[in-house]
């Protein structure tokens, strides 16, 4: 949609990171595995990505300007990452997801996300964020706190991989089960010439 105009007013927007599928294949199996021995719900391969910034209910009326910021702030070559260990949040203790954090050794990602949070903060009037951004990918939901046993997710070899798009979504709730995420604007990584 290239100027969003069919942003329904309840929407739920995020900006996401696509992985590829051998990427997300692999993470979705970790996912089931986890289901497997501690419960919950892993997420649908489908539903796998790395978001970059949440932007939640948008005015219909800042669509164009969200679409156009969006466009920009993703622009760029592909960002190489690595699968770099599980984590429980908020904490092991009480945990409600376990995420696979990301290693962004060249840091575009990183950097992707502080462009696509720093020019969304300046069209939604949102106060700028200091905080570094946390490059994970969300496997596993539980229904309730839990406290979690050490998590080992390192799988013994390195899993390294190109990000390639990126996305803003609309985010559609859906009672009982996962979210339907709906594209509404897509950015190919390239190299800038």
């Amino acid at each position: 949609m290239d100027d969003l105009g069919g942003l329904r007013a309840a929407n739920r927007l995020f900006v996401a990171a696509d992985l590829p599928p051998p990427a997300r294949a692999a993470l979705a199996a970790t996912g089931a595995a986890l289901a497997d021995r501690m419960g919950g719900r892993a997420v649908p391969e489908a539903n796998l990505h790395v978001t970059l910034d949440f932007l939640g209910r948008v005015p219909p009326e800042a669509a164009p300007e969200v679409a156009a910021a969006v466009r920009e702030a993703l622009a760029g070559p592909p960002a190489p990452v690595a699968l770099a260990g599980l984590r429980a949040r908020p904490r092991a203790s009480r945990a409600r997801l376990v995420a696979v954090q990301l290693e962004d050794r060249a840091g575009g990602l990183a950097e992707r996300a502080r462009r696509v949070r720093a020019a969304l903060d300046a069209v939604l009037g949102r106060a700028p964020e200091e905080a570094a951004p946390w490059l994970h990918v969300t496997v596993l939901r539980l229904p309730r706190p839990a406290r979690l046993a050490p998590l080992d997710g390192s799988g013994g070899r390195e899993q390294v991989f190109d990000v390639g798009r990126g996305a803003l979504y609309d985010s559609h709730q859906s009672p009982g089960g996962p979210p339907r995420y709906r594209e509404l604007v897509a950015v190919e990584f390239e190299p800038v010439p």
